[in-house]
């Protein structure tokens, strides 16, 4: 299908429009026609839910059906106990928003929505009932029952129409945290000397550049399970990879600041540690063709022996000096 495309916006764009609008419509339509009192809480699901790939709605989806139960549930336990008793309420309604605020800053993940949404659906609704706590129940049912039909259309329109899939974006995001990677040890392993304190601005934004890519792709990784297409068979690889990457950067910035230690204290490159220097760039080279092109390198058993025999005679050299 082919979308004509605006100067403001893009295909994409105007497509996930259409279809977050025609859910919208439906939800509404099917929320009037079914005489719920609050129609409007379907449409704003709808949009609360809706998100530009699949995978995301279906997940929020679930998290916010969930949650919205939850909340519910303890609406409805708490106005008609404490409803006689406003300071014990407004306590008991204090500390539930507060634990599930707590728990969710805890979780970085796209979970947290989930537990903040518990919150605050049980204090929005909550209060303004107050006054009559006898139609509490009904009103927690509508509640859900509106939530619900909005997050059930909004799940099948964009996930049986044109539905976009995570498989472009996590590939890419996965390839830039390699690069990324590579591109870190590659500097840390360079010929030339280390910079001088004044000039790290560009090593400082690597760092950063690698620690956002390890956290998007966490942020996605959450979604990968709920995908639309076969990408969701590999939530357990990617979520390896991440973690892989993510124990490497503290390392990565503790080997950052040895060869600067040992270039200032020998006035320059020692020649043991140049030649270990020598072979991990030639390492870090012949793995360009995994990074590039997607192929596997012929593992190279002789630069591999070779740089584990420089290792030692850095080692033992490192020994006897000390």
């Amino acid at each position: 299908m082919s979308l004509p495309a605006w100067p403001l916006f893009s295909r994409g764009e105007i497509l996930y429009s259409l279809k977050s609008y025609t859910a919208a419509l439906l939800a509404l339509y099917l929320s009037s026609r079914a005489g719920l009192p609050n129609t409007f809480w379907s449409l704003m699901t709808v949009y609360v839910v809706s998100q530009p790939l699949a995978g995301m709605v279906r997940s929020k989806a679930l998290f916010r059906i969930t949650w919205t139960f939850i909340g519910s549930a303890a609406k409805v336990l708490l106005i008609p106990a404490l409803s006689n008793a406003p300071v014990l309420l407004t306590l008991a309604m204090g500390v539930w928003v507060s634990v599930c605020l707590f728990v969710s800053l805890l979780d970085r993940t796209p979970r947290a929505y989930a537990f903040m949404l518990a919150g605050y659906t049980a204090a929005l609704i909550g209060f303004p009932a107050v006054q009559n706590p006898a139609a509490i129940f009904d009103t927690a049912v509508s509640r859900v029952e509106e939530i619900c039909l909005g997050i059930l259309c909004a799940t099948l329109v964009h996930s049986m129409v044109l539905p976009a899939g995570l498989s472009a974006s996590v590939m890419g995001l996965m390839d830039k945290t390699l690069k990324d990677t590579r591109r870190r040890l590659t500097d840390i392993f360079a010929d030339a000397a280390p910079p001088p304190p004044d000039e790290e601005g560009a090593l400082s934004a690597a760092r950063v550049r690698l620690s956002l890519d390890i956290t998007q792709l966490r942020l996605l990784a959450t979604h990968i399970p709920f995908d639309t297409g076969n990408l969701r068979w590999t939530a357990a690889a990617v979520r390896a990879l991440q973690d892989r990457v993510a124990a490497l950067l503290p390392t990565l910035s503790a080997v950052d600041d040895r060869p600067q230690g040992l270039y200032q204290a020998e006035g320059g490159w020692r020649p043991d540690v140049w030649t270990v220097k020598q072979h991990i760039n030639r390492w870090l080279a012949s793995q360009e063709p995994l990074l590039s092109t997607g192929s596997t390198p012929a593992p190279d058993r002789a630069a591999n022996l070779a740089l584990r025999d420089a290792v030692r005679v850095l080692e033992t050299t490192r020994g006897d000096s000390d």
